[in-house]
């Protein structure tokens, strides 16, 4: 069965454009226009990706991915405006695995959501044993702290008792910029440059959401402090 994205922009001709060069990827896409029938086609379908524009003729999409983020963990990418830097901070604040800007170009928009798909839907599984790690290649762990294994390549966060912690693809990058730099303090610039692979200006707000979201998703069990800390006037050091 194709991988079904559900798309919402108040613009049918971005849906359109959208449902084309989705399709052309093997997606089975539906759109809508209004924030009401999203929730309906949510409610009556096995969404893999959602797309979701900022603004609706009946509603508002940050709070669509609000709702979203209370029950699904599956992919969000964010429509934003091209000068709407704030909707991107916002969008990532509130758990948005990414954003495209309009308009913007259908390679972009292909490739963006292809990677949100593979991120994101994929069954949670046990941890893996660590005793047959070398013949899983796939499943390999590269960073360890407390009770906690990440894989790199899989994309994959375990806590050894309780299973799989499933991050947004931006919680990912960020507890992977600061697992390779261990003790060193990472400033915000760095930071953002590291998990969007671009130049970015300093979006102090955007960082600071994504570490307490990590902070709450990663309990430091038995530590007076986080894993995470926070370098005042300059940024995080992971310390574990």
């Amino acid at each position: 069965m194709k991988p079904l994205v559900l798309a919402v922009d108040d613009e049918p001709e971005i849906l359109e454009l959208l449902r084309i060069s989705l399709e052309s990827e093997g997606y089975q896409v539906l759109t809508t226009t209004t924030a009401a029938e999203f929730r309906t086609l949510h409610a009556q379908n096995d969404v893999a990706v959602f797309l979701v524009d900022v603004t609706l003729q009946d509603g508002n999409g940050f709070s669509l991915v609000k709702e979203l983020r209370l029950t699904s963990n599956r992919g969000i990418i964010l429509l934003t405006g091209r000068a709407s830097e704030t909707d991107q901070v916002v969008g990532l604040e509130i758990g948005a695995d990414d954003y495209v800007t309009k308009p913007f170009r259908v390679r972009e928009l292909a490739a963006r959501v292809n990677a949100v798909f593979r991120r994101t839907n994929h069954v949670p599984v046990p941890a893996p044993d660590t005793s047959t790690i070398s013949a899983q290649p796939s499943t390999a762990v590269d960073f360890e702290f407390d009770q906690y294994q990440l894989a790199v390549s899989a994309r994959r966060l375990w806590h050894r008792e309780t299973g799989e912690i499933i991050l947004t693809t931006a919680e990912f990058d960020l507890l992977v910029a600061l697992l390779r730099r261990r003790g060193q303090v990472l400033d915000r610039d760095q930071l953002m440059n590291a998990i969007k692979g671009r130049e970015w200006e300093s979006y102090d707000r955007a960082i600071d959401g994504l570490i307490s979201r990590l902070r709450r998703k990663l309990p430091a069990e038995g530590r007076a402090a986080h894993y995470i800390r926070t370098v005042h006037g300059i940024g995080y050091s992971f310390t574990a």
